[in-house]
Parts: structure tokens; C-alpha cells; sequence
């Protein structure tokens, strides 16, 4: 089945990985150094996080459901002379052996757990992934209120490559709680002609800190903290993404 990402790969790093205000990449990569061990990356996509991760020499491996995002992910380490370890999967039936000592869920991944019993359901199966004093580290938007609107509003148009890259989306909420985020692309080249149109249609949950927090405990984790906006110097009162650090007792 096509997954909204897979139309994205090649232009990911463009669109939502310049997208993110905040040096994650940094954050994730002092926390699994100080951390030490076996790192698994939930949603490594394209590889904004894993490729460095593993260019600082931490032990680290993805996991992703869509191909092409690997694919796209293991071109760009390879031309760094970076051999990445990652397998097709989906977040809802993950089929590992091995054991972890720290599982990244960066940038959201958690929100396209649309049902609550799939969030559960995931954060049982990291439970059994992680040795004794393991870590669990779960990432969300803070949710805001969503407003319908029916047309499409431009986000933004960036140079990408020798062209640019334009983005528009229309947000509508939906009656469970959740908000269908769907999205249009263009792709111009240098001369302004378009080369390729393209569109992707999803569904995510929004899920407030204290969410992830209780199904974490629920699942015999320990909240060892939560951080905002990645420890961000000058963090402001209204914070845009809320970290959940969940330890296995």
C-alpha cells in the first residue's frame, strides 16, 4: 500500500526536514553519546537523524515502512562512505530480536498512531525491545487548536536543487479527534518550468505530553523527564514540541 512519504522521498530533506526549527538532530545525537549502547530509530525515513547518528560513531540502526525513503537514506550515506543498517517495517509490528539500549520515535512519529490502541500496542512492543534501564524517548507536536479552512494555503517555496520546491496544505479536523493534513507539491526548474506535481493525503492523532506519559507508565515505564523544544537555550512559555524520556524499570 502507498504511503504518503513515498512521494516525498527525494525532496524530504527540502520539505519537512528544513521544516523543523530546532537542532533535534543535535539533541538526539548527545543524548544516545551519553546514553551509550545499541540505538534503534523508529521512522528513520530518509535519514535526517540516523546518517548522523552513525557519522558520530554511535551504534545505531532504522527501522522504516517506506522503501523509498530507504532507499533515498541509503544513497545519501553511502556517498558520505557511511554503510546504513536499516529494514522495511511497519511501526505497528515491528519484528526484531535484538535488544536496545535506546529507541528514538523522532520528529512526531507517534501522531500516525491514529488509535489509541495502537500507541499502546507500540510502546509495549519497545518495552520488550529495551535491556533494564533502557530508554524509550517519544516526540510529538504540542497540539494546538485546528481550524478548517477549505482551500489550500502555500507554506512555503524553497530552492531545491537547481529549481524550487513549493508547498501548500489544507488542514481539516476530524470528528475522532484526529486532523486529515493534505498536502501539494510542485517542483520547478531552474526556468521556472514545472518538472513534477504531486500530492499526499494522511491522517495523524495529536497527543498531548501527559498522553504519552500515561501510556508509557501503563506499559511499566518510569518518566524520567520530558524536555521542550530539544533543551532549546531561551525555551519560550508556549512550546512547540514536547520530548518524553520513558526509562524501563
Amino acid at each position: 500500500m502507498t504511503w504518503s512519504y513515498d512521494a516525498i522521498a527525494d525532496v524530504y530533506a527540502t520539505d519537512m526536514g528544513a521544516s523543523m526549527p530546532f537542532d533535534d538532530v543535535g539533541w538526539y545525537a548527545r543524548f544516545c553519546r551519553a546514553r551509550g549502547g545499541r540505538v534503534l530509530e523508529l521512522g528513520c525515513g530518509s535519514g535526517r537523524i540516523l546518517v548522523e547518528l552513525l557519522a558520530g560513531a554511535i551504534d545505531a540502526i532504522g527501522v522504516d515502512r517506506s522503501l523509498p525513503m530507504l532507499r533515498r537514506l541509503r544513497k545519501d550515506a553511502g556517498a558520505r562512505g557511511i554503510d546504513a543498517r536499516v529494514a522495511q517495517m511497519d511501526l505497528r509490528a515491528l519484528a526484531l530480536e535484538a535488544r536496545f539500549d535506546t529507541i528514538l520515535a523522532p520528529y512526531s512519529l507517534v501522531t500516525y498512531l491514529t488509535r489509541a490502541d495502537d500507541l499502546a500496542r507500540v510502546v509495549t512492543a519497545c518495552r520488550a525491545l529495551l535491556g533494564p534501564g533502557g530508554a524509550l524517548v517519544l516526540d510529538a507536536f504540542v497540539p494546538q487548536p485546528v481550524a478548517a479552512y477549505e482551500g489550500f494555503r502555500l507554506d512555503y517555496r524553497r530552492a531545491h536543487g537547481d529549481g524550487m520546491l513549493e508547498r501548500s496544505k489544507r488542514i481539516t479536523p476530524l470528528a475522532d479527534g484526529c486532523n486529515r493534513i493534505e498536502r501539494h507539491y510542485r517542483l520547478d526548474d531552474a526556468d521556472g518550468r514545472t518538472l513534477e506535481d504531486f500530492h499526499t493525503d494522511e491522517t495523524i492523532r495529536p497527543y498531548a505530553e501527559a498522553d504519552l506519559v500515561a501510556c508509557g507508565l501503563a506499559a511499566g515505564f518510569l518518566h524520567e523527564a520530558s524536555v521542550h523544544d530539544y533543551a532549546t537555550p531561551g525555551d519560550a512559555p508556549a512550546p512547540r514540541f514536547a520530548t518524553v524520556i520513558l526509562r524501563a524499570a
